[in-house]
């Protein structure tokens, strides 16, 4: 079943385009003339100006701005399925995002969009389905465990107002699951290992290896370093006492961001993909 949608064209006897407005990408162009001329339907007016064009091979100023008046009422067929799975969408939108809305009604108008129009309703109608299928839970994930890409812990600083970047967490609840992202609540780690709790870079000093961490996170993290073996406990004090203060941090992460997931939920958050 087609879609109906009006016909367009500028002023005087600029070029109209049936395929773009961009004069570098237009292919086959039509003149308000050649519409006239090619003019098929029962309009009767249009089909005088067809013998007037045909006797005198053009048309007064007048005559110009009542045809163009008429071509502009007339509709046209557009087969749905000659439109490419995007466009398709677009033109079938339902939704109520004002910029999907916006760049049909330019479809509708002029009965045809750029790419990068085209892609970014798309984006736009994807991210709307996204958040109709996010399925929304509070589960509890303790002891689970997970390694974040460069540009989340980015965000995480950027929101929560740290100096470092946060790449290691010990998530404590799925919040949500949306077909590309997971959204989790949890706190910097806790857990020991041979590798920094801040930025995950492998331990080599004894200091270091000692604390869980390095002299330079530890200074991002607002903890006085150890200058003895001694002093490694009450450091970890220190670094638990730090992690409360920072507390529990919300996040989406998209799926292709978790580097790596330690725990049981990560394969009932599969079964949801």
């Amino acid at each position: 079943m087609g879609i109906f949608f009006k016909y367009i064209c500028w002023n005087g006897i600029t070029p109209l385009s049936l395929y773009s407005q961009n004069d570098k990408t237009m292919t086959p162009t039509i003149t308000t003339l050649d519409r006239v001329r090619n003019y098929k339907g029962q309009n009767s007016f249009l089909k005088n100006l067809q013998g007037a064009l045909a006797k005198y091979n053009g048309l007064t100023d007048k005559q110009m701005a009542a045809a163009e008046k008429c071509l502009n009422s007339e509709v046209k067929t557009i087969d749905m399925n000659n439109l490419s799975p995007e466009l398709r969408e677009i033109v079938e939108y339902k939704g109520e995002n004002s910029f999907v809305k916006d760049i049909a009604s330019k479809f509708q108008k002029y009965g045809t969009l750029t790419q990068k129009q085209i892609e970014a309703a798309a984006k736009q109608i994807t991210k709307e389905e996204d958040k109709e299928k996010t399925i929304r839970m509070n589960w509890p994930t303790i002891g689970e465990t997970i390694k974040l890409g460069r540009k989340i812990g980015i965000q995480l600083k950027e929101t929560y107002g740290l100096e470092f970047n946060p790449i290691l967490i010990d998530i404590t609840r799925l919040l949500s699951v949306s077909p590309k992202a997971v959204k989790f609540a949890g706190k910097m780690t806790i857990k020991r290992g041979k590798v920094c709790t801040s930025c995950m870079k492998t331990l080599t000093d004894e200091f270091s290896m000692l604390t869980n961490m390095g002299k330079i996170c530890a200074k991002h993290m607002k903890i006085e370093y150890i200058t003895d073996a001694s002093q490694a406990e009450g450091f970890r004090e220190r670094y638990l006492q730090r992690v409360e203060e920072i507390g529990t941090m919300e996040f989406w992460v998209p799926k292709s961001q978790i580097v790596k997931w330690n725990g049981s939920t990560e394969m009932a958050v599969k079964t949801m993909s």
